[in-house]
């Protein structure tokens, strides 16, 4: 993306927070820069924005619904408000992630505050100056699984899954998930096809994700009775029968309950994460299994 763009996108995000402050935009503290951009890169891949905000009921219980749906991201309505459709600007809206960044060394530009004006942030937006040969930030916390999907990766999960990995607790590879076809027996089940559709509409990211995912795991022999679909079993014809067992595969995405992998992983046989699921863009997984001292976790 040129400068000039990632500027206007910042510039229609200031404006936006300027006209408007009506609901979620009225929750909005504070707003910084970091990154590229921030650096002053003529082509930055896109614009880091941190964000502080202010949790009302109304906000507190959009996450909660979100987070116990599995149906996206939790702070949809927030990011709507301040970016449009616009896909050139990345939130970072977590406080404990951006002073996790903070304490990295990774340098937040202030941009915006409550009380400030539009001409004060637009000064500040345009006093950064441009330096040729500024890019992207030495990544830290990579593995070559990581590689190209590291900003749709916090940067503390690539650290605790790298940690894990190297204890010899889990092995983290990445694949690629073609979609499922149309006429998937995945769905031949009424039980299971109900279950699906009733969670995710027939043109959802997540809908896909998830048949994806299953259609993966079914390709590596696990067995639907075990699988757990973001947070909830299948009701699989044995299991509606009164069939119990612990699962042994998670499927997952926006790293929902990633603090549970290493516990998951070593009492069965993997998690699956799909990263950034999207209607129509390639889907790419990290598949996480036990390591060679998984035994040693648990015990």
């Amino acid at each position: 993306m040129k400068r000039a763009r990632a500027v206007e996108l910042v510039e229609q995000m200031l404006n936006r927070l300027d006209d408007d402050q009506g609901w979620p935009l009225s929750l909005v503290q504070q707003v910084w820069l970091f990154g590229s951009f921030a650096r002053g890169a003529l082509e930055p891949h896109d614009v880091d924005v941190a964000v502080r905000f202010e949790r009302d009921e109304r906000m507190t219980e959009a996450v909660v619904h979100s987070l116990l749906s599995g149906r996206g991201n939790p702070f949809a309505p927030l990011r709507r408000a301040l970016a449009g459709a616009s896909r050139g600007l990345q939130f970072q809206f977590e406080d404990s992630a951006r002073e996790q960044l903070e304490a990295e060394g990774t340098v937040m530009h202030p941009l915006w505050q409550r009380g400030g004006t539009l001409p004060q942030a637009l000064a500040v937006l345009h006093g950064i100056a441009e330096v040729p040969g500024a890019g992207r930030a030495e990544r830290d916390d990579m593995i070559d699984a990581f590689d190209g999907l590291d900003r749709h990766i916090p940067r503390p999960v690539r650290a605790e899954l790298i940690t894990w990995q190297q204890q010899g607790f889990i092995t983290i590879a990445r694949t690629a998930l073609p979609d499922t076809p149309a006429d998937t027996n995945l769905l031949s089940d009424p039980q299971i096809r109900w279950a699906i559709e009733r969670r995710w509409n027939a043109d959802s990211p997540l809908r896909r994700a998830a048949l994806a995912g299953l259609a993966h795991l079914r390709g590596l022999g696990a067995d639907l009775d075990d699988v757990d679909l973001a947070g909830r079993r299948l009701p699989t014809p044995r299991r509606m029968a009164g069939h119990r067992s612990e699962a042994r595969w998670w499927v997952n995405w926006k790293w929902q309950g990633y603090t549970g992998i290493p516990y998951c992983v070593t009492s069965g046989d993997g998690w699956l994460e799909v990263v950034q699921p999207t209607r129509t863009r390639p889907l790419n997984a990290l598949v996480i299994q036990p390591g060679p001292k998984a035994t040693a976790f648990r015990g």
